[in-house]
């Protein structure tokens, strides 16, 4: 039992916080180091389509010639003088297709690292 008795007494005493008026020094180093590889490998393909159809048109009517007034006993005659009507009209009608067919393929590799060093000192007197 004593001999139990004075280890314990021994070991609090190694294990007690310095006493006051003693001298103590901290100086520690911490590393930490970490690596990420990502392998990334991409293969896509797009397809598309357009399909655009159109119409247009166009009509005009051109008329010319000169209207002639006649007096005779107090009735009136209008005439005609080349006297033309023109008509014109035009018409386009089309489509337009296209297929588009897109395709990415590769790898990606990426290789991060990240380093951390820290120091820690100090010293004084408690």
């Amino acid at each position: 039992m004593k001999q139990v008795l004075g280890l314990a007494i021994l070991a609090t005493l190694f294990a007690s916080p310095a006493l006051a008026g003693e001298t103590f020094v901290l100086n520690q180093w911490t590393i930490k180091g970490s690596k990420t590889e990502t392998n990334l490998n991409i293969d896509t393909v797009t397809n598309s389509n357009r399909t655009q159809d159109y119409s247009s048109s166009s009509n005009k009517i051109y008329i010319d010639g000169e209207v002639e007034t006649e007096y005779n006993n107090g009735t009136v005659t209008k005439t005609l003088k080349d006297f033309t009507v023109q008509s014109v009209g035009s018409e386009l009608n089309g489509s337009f297709h296209e297929e588009m067919r897109t395709r990415v393929w590769g790898t990606i590799n990426t290789i991060m690292n990240s380093y951390t060093s820290t120091h820690e000192s100090s010293a004084g007197i408690r």
